[in-house]
C-alpha cells in the first residue's frame, strides 16, 4: 500500500472525514482506492462517506433547482454524476433520487434557452463580445443546439466584416485584407468577404503602363518585345497590374532616358489611368553580322596498322585537315527607364546592347574522308592524333580527345531567326529584372 500511496490518501481520508469534511474525505477515499482497488477499508469507506457526499450533493442540487439558481444547480448536478460514475467504474454503488435527473434536464434546458435568447439579441445588437460569452455557456453544454453554430460564425465573422469595410472606405487595404483572410478562415462563405478579400489585393496591386516610342526605328522588333512584355505582365497579374486599355500610347521624349521628361503629361496620363509607373522603352542600331567562313590547314597523322609478313607494322601517316571557324550575329541597342507617376521621379534607366551570337568551329579533312552527305568514311577518331606519336617525345604528348571531338562540332551557324529570339529574351530577362527590382517589391 505504500508504494502505490493508497494508504496515505486512505489515512488523509480519515484525517478530513473527522473534522467533517465530507466531500474532500471522499475525494480522497476514491484516490486510495484507485491506487489500490483491493484496499477493502478503502472500498466499504468510498461506498460509506461516498454516499453522504452524493446526498450532500443532491440536497444542494434540490435547494438550488428550486430556487431558480438554474446554472449553479447544473454543476452541481454535473458533480453529482461525475462522482457517481468514477465510483461505478470503480465497482461502488452510489444512489441519489431519479427524479433528479428531470429536474436537471429541465434547468439545462432553461439555462440554455435563456443564453440562446441573450445570444440572438446580442447578436442583433450587434454586441459581439457578450454574445461570444453567451454562446460559450451553451457550447459548454450543447454545441449543437438550435443554429448556435450559424450564430457563432456571425459573433466572430461580422465585426471582422464591418471593420474590413470602413477600413476600405479609408483605403486601408492592406488591414480590410488582414481582418478578411480571418473571416474566410472562420467561413469561406460569408456574405460577400472572399470577393472582397479578392478585391482588396487587386486594389494593392502596383498598377503601370508600357510605353512605345512613337517614331520608332525598329518597329517589328518593338512590337515582339511589348507583346511579350504584355504577356509577362499577365502572368503576375496575382502582384501586379498591367494598365493596358488606355488611348496614351506613346510618352514623349523617350530618348533622353535619363529624365522623367514632361512632369505635366504625366500627371495627366496618372490622373486619368491611375497608374503608379510609367515603363518606357524604345529599340535601335539593329545589326545582322555574318563572319565568312575560314579555314586553316593543318596535319594530323593517322595510326595505320599493316602486316609485313609475321609482323605487325605501325606507322603515323600524315593527314591534311582544314579548322573551320565562322560566325554570326545578330544584335540592337534597348533602352528603357522607369518613372514612378506618384513622385515624378526617375526610378531607374538603362541603356543595354542585346545580341544573339553564335559560332562554329570544327575539323574536317581535306582529301578522300568526307562525303557529300557529311559521312565519313573509314574514321575511327582514335586512331587520329594532332602530333606524330612516333616521333613526338612522350612528355610532349597529350590527351588527345578534346582535339578528336572538333571532328564532331555543329557545323553549321544557327539562323539569324534563332539570334533574333535570343536576342529578344535577353530583352525581356530586363523587363522582369525591372519588374521584380522596382514593381514588385
Amino acid at each position: 500500500m505504500s508504494c502505490t500511496g493508497s494508504k496515505k490518501y486512505f489515512k488523509a481520508a480519515e484525517r478530513l472525514e473527522k473534522q467533517g469534511l465530507v466531500s474532500e474525505a471522499a475525494e480522497y477515499y476514491f484516490e486510495s482506492l484507485e491506487r489500490k482497488k483491493s484496499n477493502t477499508d478503502a472500498r466499504i469507506k468510498l461506498k460509506e462517506v461516498g454516499q453522504k457526499h452524493i446526498n450532500n450533493l443532491s440536497s444542494e442540487f434540490f435547494r438550488e433547482f428550486n430556487t431558480q439558481q438554474f446554472e449553479q444547480s447544473i454543476e452541481t448536478f454535473d458533480k453529482l454524476k461525475n462522482f457517481t460514475q468514477k465510483a461505478v467504474n470503480l465497482n461502488v454503488s452510489l444512489n441519489y433520487p431519479n427524479a433528479y435527473q428531470d429536474d436537471y434536464n429541465k434547468a439545462l434546458e432553461f439555462y440554455l434557452s435563456k443564453n440562446y435568447n441573450e445570444l440572438v439579441e446580442c447578436v442583433n445588437q450587434n454586441k459581439f463580445d457578450l454574445a461570444l460569452k453567451s454562446l460559450n455557456k451553451i457550447k459548454k453544454y450543447d454545441s449543437n443546439y438550435k443554429n448556435t453554430k450559424e450564430l457563432e460564425i456571425i459573433a466572430n465573422c461580422e465585426p471582422l466584416y464591418l471593420m474590413a469595410i470602413r477600413e476600405m472606405e479609408f483605403k486601408n487595404y492592406k488591414s480590410a485584407q488582414t481582418n478578411l483572410i480571418k473571416i474566410n478562415s472562420i467561413s469561406v462563405n460569408y456574405k460577400d468577404a472572399k470577393e472582397l478579400l479578392d478585391l482588396t489585393i487587386d486594389l494593392q496591386k502596383k498598377t503601370f503602363i508600357i510605353f512605345e516610342p512613337k517614331n520608332s526605328s525598329e518597329k517589328d522588333i518593338e512590337d515582339q518585345l511589348l507583346n511579350s512584355f504584355i504577356e509577362l505582365s499577365y502572368q503576375n497579374n496575382d502582384k501586379v497590374k498591367l494598365i493596358n486599355n488606355t488611348p496614351f500610347l506613346f510618352m514623349p521624349a523617350v530618348n533622353d532616358i535619363s529624365n522623367v521628361g514632361n512632369i505635366d503629361l504625366i500627371q495627366a496620363i496618372k490622373k486619368a489611368t491611375g497608374a503608379d509607373y510609367f515603363y518606357v522603352f524604345d529599340v535601335t542600331s539593329k545589326k545582322e553580322m555574318e563572319i565568312p567562313i575560314t579555314r586553316s590547314s593543318s596535319i594530323c597523322y593517322e595510326k595505320i596498322v599493316t602486316r609485313r609478313d609475321t609482323i605487325l607494322v605501325t606507322e603515323f601517316r600524315p593527314q591534311p585537315y582544314n579548322q573551320v571557324k565562322g560566325r554570326r550575329v545578330y544584335s540592337f541597342d534597348f533602352k528603357f527607364k522607369l518613372i514612378d507617376a506618384n513622385t515624378n521621379q526617375l526610378v531607374t534607366s538603362q541603356s543595354q546592347t542585346c545580341d544573339g551570337i553564335d559560332n562554329i568551329d570544327y575539323y574536317e579533312f581535306t582529301r578522300g574522308r568526307n562525303l557529300p552527305n557529311g559521312t565519313t568514311v573509314n574514321f575511327n577518331a582514335y586512331n587520329f592524333f594532332p602530333y606524330n606519336p612516333g616521333i613526338t617525345m612522350p612528355v610532349n604528348q597529350y590527351n588527345p580527345s578534346s582535339w578528336r571531338s572538333g571532328f564532331n562540332n555543329r557545323k553549321e551557324l544557327k539562323s539569324f531567326s534563332d539570334l533574333k529570339t535570343s536576342a529578344n529574351n535577353k530583352a525581356v530577362d530586363v523587363f522582369y529584372n525591372t519588374l521584380t527590382n522596382y514593381i514588385l517589391r
